[in-house]
């Protein structure tokens, strides 16, 4: 069980990728801390220059032992993470625009379908930043919240019935500091919490160097830490890689 909730929230983590510091808000509206959350990012023209990421990432967690992997993540909306996981051999998980899919030791392939698919489509879609109202509909503006000492203004988007997107943006900077994802999986009602922390640039564009995570579902949960150890951007990625293996 703990394995597939790893793939919960690997992408989740990825997904959340931009926010730096901002110049002063407007009056507080989903489009004017949406605005902000692009000037944080290291603005459009940035964020427009890149079609393609690759990642690397270190993974702690008491669960898996020491971890390492690599996230590649394509314009619009592709994304592929390989993860050595220490002596228990690799997971793997792509989403070619199309088709989702997730594999495991501990799970066989299988393509993703439902709010799962639905979810990874929303996290896989590249340039987030930059349509997030397309990619999460309804957003509305819940009021404001603390994340630990810092005040945070809150957007709530309901893609489906049984799926919920919650977004707490730091009110001093525009930094995105926490996503809460509700949605159902293959096992149930998977819930995931982000804490994005220690935001540095590459190529100009702001990353959250640690992502804190905590994902629960079949009434099991546990937390893991996932550390960005490199970024590069506009490498090219073969199409194959995001495809659905044959087995």
């Amino acid at each position: 069980m703990k394995h597939s909730l790893l793939f919960a929230a690997s992408w989740v983590g990825l997904s959340l990728a931009c926010a730096g510091v901002a110049g002063a808000a407007d009056e507080t509206s989903v489009d004017s801390v949406l605005a902000k959350y692009v000037t944080a990012s290291g603005g459009k023209a940035a964020l427009e220059k890149v079609s393609s990421r690759v990642t690397k990432v270190k993974i702690e967690s008491e669960a898996f032992g020491p971890s390492e992997g690599q996230i590649f993540s394509s314009a619009p909306n592709k994304i592929r993470s390989h993860i050595d996981l220490a002596n228990s051999g690799s997971m793997d998980e792509g989403f070619d625009g199309t088709v989702a899919w997730t594999k495991s030791p501990w799970q066989e392939l299988r393509a993703k379908a439902g709010d799962e698919l639905a979810k990874a489509k929303r996290d896989a879609e590249f340039s987030r930043i930059l349509h997030f109202k397309t990619v999460y509909p309804g957003l509305v503006l819940k009021g404001t919240e603390k994340v630990g000492d810092e005040e945070a203004n809150v957007l709530e988007s309901k893609p489906s019935a049984t799926s919920k997107e919650r977004f707490w943006f730091s009110a001093k900077s525009g930094l995105l500091v926490r996503q809460d994802s509700e949605f159902e999986g293959g096992q149930g009602t998977v819930t995931v919490s982000v804490l994005p922390q220690d935001y540095k640039a590459f190529d100009g564009i702001n990353y959250p160097n640690t992502l804190k995570m905590k994902v629960s579902t079949g009434g099991q949960s546990f937390e893991f830490t996932m550390r960005f150890l490199e970024i590069q951007h506009n490498v090219k990625i073969e199409e194959a890689k995001f495809a659905k293996p044959a087995a």
